[in-house]
């Protein structure tokens, strides 16, 4: 699901990973070239079509991979599946795959390769059997490697661009001014070692009235990194350019959907993260800020639709638990309720509200709703709910309680909800309880 905080868990096991010395990056990494297929893997939808492949990948998906893709030969095993998390437990899955594999066909090279979202996370090779020693690989591609590996700063990423040349990211710089110009390099370096082959690496600050630009050459960066530039040196290594967007024009927002997106995705993932790390109240209230702003911005983006059903009828209020190790989403025209692995396709086709299994405090549910303010459904007038203004594009966020929400279901319906209870079950874990009456009767 789109909400799922991608990027932090990202972090948390590259980071863990590559500091432990656990894993390599590919020599061959290039912008133009990679160690997975150009397809995108698990998510080329297909898989060898012998009987023992096809036993194969369905013992993947028993195994928690919501998709897998199998090529067997006598020299080779590949499985490419989809991670249900990233997180600590992914190696040691990636290892039990690869020795069902290996079970399954024993061949010269078991290979393993994971994916989350549709993006490759994690490799693991095992040659002739020897799980004594298992090579583990970090896959992500150049682009998304540079963009997670910074969400280890204060920092909210807009855009990577790497060619065969230069390095660009482009960013919003949230930390205290007096610690600029050491997580500038630190950055670089990040980088640079994330994209070895570039000439320059460059970063653009974004303000409320303009931009800088620092860049430095990835020459002088390693002459830097090994002690033969001296901190008097400095300047003469950095060039520095200024942007102006002119006073007052104001925070920024994305040029188009998919980037907006992005930005408040990361924006929330910001907060989060403050709030874990036990920032102080200042920070995460400015992070906060950035994320109204860009939540707003992406909101911007979603066209409404009119064509939600207008009958006034409001049917009899029911109550239901959402629950994201369990029953995670409710068909509203049925009450037929879902778990996450009855939904990984056609997901609102077969649910209209779904818990996020988001790493936060408060509940928040993924749908296709508005915010109608503080209310009741025991004093709703169902009349007064608007049949136009829903998005199209699903939606997530906080619900709280005292407030009334219309969904706009798949089928052209609407929805009236409101918050009962909630309780965290687990650190991404929520159970949600809500009634709900469904306006034009049923």
């Amino acid at each position: 699901m789109k909400g799922k905080v991608l990027i932090l868990l990202i972090i948390l096991i590259g980071g863990y990973l590559y500091v432990g010395g656990y894993i390599k990056i590919p020599d061959n990494l290039g912008p133009d070239n990679s160690p997975y297929p150009p397809d995108g893997g698990s998510n080329s939808g297909g898989f060898s079509t012998g009987e023992v492949a096809q036993g194969l990948r369905g013992a993947m998906i028993d195994m928690g991979a919501s998709d897998a893709y199998v090529s067997l030969s006598g020299e080779r095993t590949l499985v490419q599946f989809e991670a249900p998390a990233v997180d600590e437990a992914l190696m040691g899955m990636a290892y039990e795959v690869a020795k069902k594999a290996y079970e399954t066909n024993p061949a010269k090279e078991v290979r393993v390769e994971a994916y989350y979202l549709g993006e490759p996370v994690l490799g693991l090779t095992v040659s002739n059997g020897d799980f004594d020693n298992p090579e583990f690989e970090d896959i992500r591609r150049p682009r998304f490697r540079v963009e997670s590996d910074l969400g280890i700063f204060d920092v909210l990423v807009h855009n990577v661009a790497i060619t065969n040349e230069t390095a660009s990211v482009t960013l919003e710089y949230l930390a205290d001014e007096e610690g600029f110009w050491k997580d500038y390099f630190a950055m670089a370096f990040l980088i640079l070692e994330d994209a070895p082959w570039v000439k320059e690496v460059s970063i653009t600050y974004l303000a409320d009235n303009g931009s800088l630009t620092v860049s430095t050459s990835s020459d002088d960066l390693l002459k830097l990194h090994s002690g033969e530039i001296t901190a008097e040196e400095l300047p003469s290594i950095v060039h520095v350019s200024v942007g102006n967007t002119g006073e007052g024009s104001g925070s920024k927002c994305a040029s188009n959907k998919e980037d907006a997106y992005k930005l408040f995705v990361q924006a929330y993932n910001n907060v989060t993260s403050l709030q874990s790390s036990g920032a102080s109240d200042e920070e995460i209230q400015k992070a906060y800020a950035k994320y109204q702003e860009a939540k707003a911005c992406y909101e911007s983006f979603l066209t409404t639709t009119t064509s939600a059903t207008s009958g006034v009828e409001m049917g009899e209020i029911k109550i239901v638990t959402l629950d994201t190790e369990g029953a995670a989403g409710v068909k509203f025209s049925t009450g037929e309720m879902k778990g996450f692995d009855e939904i990984q396709s056609d997901t609102w086709e077969k649910v209209d509200l779904l818990v996020e299994p988001w790493c936060v405090d408060y509940p928040a549910l993924l749908g296709h709703w508005i915010d109608l303010g503080e209310g009741s459904l025991d004093s709703l007038d169902p009349s007064a709910v608007p049949t136009s203004g829903y998005p199209v594009d699903e939606v997530s966020g906080e619900i709280r309680a005292g407030h009334v929400y219309v969904n706009l279901n798949s089928d052209g319906t609407l929805t009236a909800f409101e918050l009962v209870s909630h309780e965290k079950t687990g650190d991404c874990s929520h159970r949600i309880t809500i009634r709900y009456a469904n306006l034009g009767g049923g």
